[in-house]
């Protein structure tokens, strides 16, 4: 099946957006560009031959067509010389020879999630356009006339009762594209050239079997202005994270190798290679020069190795360290090499990120965040490209883990999920996430420390849900204040995050009418119930207090300090920023306060 994609318009409504810039060009929050994406998402779900009307800067979307993952692409474009004086049918016309068997055809400013491309590719239905009874129905945009779950009409001026939403994105069978092509040519036999492809289609409509596609549980929306832009950009991301692949056991890499046609890995690695020797069955280049507090330039020189190894996809296997590495070289390999990557504009990286984590905390495998350090300081590095695409779960490679490390990451992930249960970021998705993960640590932690295989994996997995939780609401005020205590006592990073989390729970608590959340106070009360019912108690200092006995049961040390300097110090030094995702503000007195108390 081949994609007809129409990219011939001016995108007047952009304004300076598209002075200097074709419209499906302009880019998301990711950094993608419209087009970029589209291509990307259509050849990964099995397209792989692309018609393309082109119109203004053609020479940008041809130059798209030519990035390395779509090498095994064919491309037609087709010029309509007259952009500016006729509509798309025009271009339909111009590109009719090759509006040939059964295809997709679809405008080149829609923004859809992959999952909407899988379910038509997939459909038994031959021909179908997207339709949504649940959207209210647009002013200016398309709308469908539905029948007995058949499309009769496609205008922007209908309203009646069985008109609902639409998107020009179909599947057609061959004959259904020939008959509308059939028709195009009618059109501008007499001249109508100024019109949607849509007014012809709309004459034979009632002949045809073009059956609606509900795309309620999906995403697709046009983008016509910048603030459609700015909205969509926001919307798709979330789709974006839900669409990482999720696979079990470290043997199924091979199988991702192959469902993507790669061919050779960058293996970041921060475990010995008898943990992955003999699973790998292809062609693969290690490189492990990096620290557990991976320096700006370990990652320098593995961009520069990634760039040398002819390699077409990373795959890591470590902790979070190590993934942040990776992270880290698949974000710089796409920039400038003579300058400092820690100080250019991010782009959009195209390239295949296989995370295995050897370690149940950070959930590193499912986050937009990594750390390296930048001339000693510690830098963060937050890119939505930087998710990896595919995470891969394996408990036994959790068994080397020592105790201490163990206890230390369970609570990581512990504080991530009560953490994003309260952030002002939150959504109904991280919610869940936290939850699940939650129940998953608290019924398995036991038996996990214990040695049993089964309760290693359900961490993992719980551990991987608070990280999907944070890539959506980000920490709070308990991590922004533990980064420094890691370094003052010579603690892990869990370990650290525990022991402010009570402290801040109970405050939180205690001021919920200072809430900053926009949901407002009694949404904060809400999910501070739901957090105690987690922890099986009836109040939030119950359920702090909680903690505090399932922190005591690891075994780990509280730190003391009554030095008032170094408490300064300590509440001068947190990142004001993490603070910001709190749902009730925490001064520079309260800080000191709260350190007060956890020390």
């Amino acid at each position: 099946m081949k994609a007809v994609i129409f990219n011939s318009g001016l995108g007047k409504r952009m304004g300076e957006l598209t002075a200097h810039n074709h419209k499906s060009m302009v880019r998301l929050q990711n950094h993608e560009a419209i087009f970029e994406r589209q291509l990307r998402l259509l050849h990964e779900c099995g397209i792989n031959e692309f018609v393309v009307t082109v119109g203004p800067f053609k020479e940008q979307l041809i130059e798209a067509s030519k990035a390395p993952h779509l090498a095994g692409c064919k491309f037609t474009f087709v010029e309509n010389p007259i952009y500016d004086k006729t509509n798309y049918i025009y271009s339909m016309y111009l590109a009719r020879e090759y509006i040939i068997g059964d295809l997709l055809l679809l405008h080149g400013d829609l923004v859809f999630d992959k999952n909407l491309v899988k379910s038509i590719l997939f459909s038994s239905v031959p021909s179908l356009g997207c339709v949504n009874r649940r959207k209210p129905l647009p002013e200016k945009d398309f709308k469908a006339r539905i029948t007995e779950g058949c499309i009769r009409e496609v205008s922007v001026k209908i309203f009646d009762e069985n008109c609902y939403a639409f998107q020009p994105f179909y599947k057609l069978s061959a004959a259904d594209a020939a008959a509308w092509v059939s028709q195009v040519e009618k059109f501008i036999a007499e001249g109508k050239d100024q019109c949607y492809a849509e007014n012809a289609m709309n004459e034979i409509f009632p002949q045809l079997s073009v059956s609606e596609f509900g795309y309620q549980d999906y995403y697709i929306d046009e983008v016509d202005t910048p603030d459609d832009l700015a909205r969509v950009s926001s919307e798709i991301r979330l789709f974006d994270f839900d669409e990482q692949e999720m696979e079990c056991g470290i043997e199924r890499v091979s199988g991702v190798m192959e469902k993507y046609d790669l061919k050779k890995a960058f293996v970041v690695s921060g475990v010995p290679t008898a943990l992955y020797e003999g699973k790998f069955d292809f062609a693969y280049e290690v490189f492990d020069k990096f620290t557990p507090n991976p320096r700006y330039e370990e990652v320098c020189e593995g961009v520069a190795k990634y760039l040398a190894s002819g390699s077409d996809c990373i795959v890591s296997i470590g902790g979070g360290s190590t993934i942040d590495v990776a992270k880290c070289i698949k974000l710089y390999s796409v920039m400038d090499s003579d300058r400092p990557y820690i100080d250019q504009p991010h782009v959009f990286s195209a390239t295949k990120h296989i995370a295995i984590p050897t370690t149940a905390g950070t959930g590193s495998e499912s986050t937009r965040f990594a750390v390296i350090y930048y001339n000693g300081k510690k830098q963060s590095v937050t890119d939505d490209c930087i998710l990896p695409d595919v995470a891969v779960h394996d408990a036994s490679l959790l068994k080397g883990l020592p105790e201490s490390h163990k206890k230390a990451t369970l609570l990581d992930a512990t504080c991530h999920a009560v953490e994003s249960i309260w952030s002002i970021n939150s959504s109904v998705k991280s919610r869940k996430c936290s939850e699940l993960a939650l129940a998953k640590i608290l019924d398995n932690y036991r038996a996990y420390l214990s040695g049993d295989g089964e309760a290693a994996f359900q961490i993992l997995r719980a551990a991987n849900l608070a990280g999907q939780a944070i890539n959506i609401s980000q920490t709070t005020a308990a991590h922004a204040m533990c980064y420094k205590l890691t370094s003052e006592f010579g603690i892990a990073h869990g370990h650290a995050a525990a022991l402010c989390l009570p402290e801040v729970w109970k405050y939180i608590a205690a001021h919920t009418s200072d809430c900053t959340d926009p949901r407002g106070e009694a949404h904060l009360i809400q999910v501070l119930k739901i957090l105690a019912d987690r922890f099986d108690c009836q109040t939030t200092e119950e359920a702090a207090d909680k903690f505090v006995g399932f922190f005591d049961e690891l075994g780990l040390k509280h730190v003391e300090c009554t030095d008032e300097e170094k408490i300064r110090s300590l509440a001068a030094s947190v990142n004001t920023q993490r603070l910001g995702n709190s749902p009730v503000p925490l001064r520079a007195d309260t800080l000191v306060e709260l350190y007060r108390k956890i020390l």
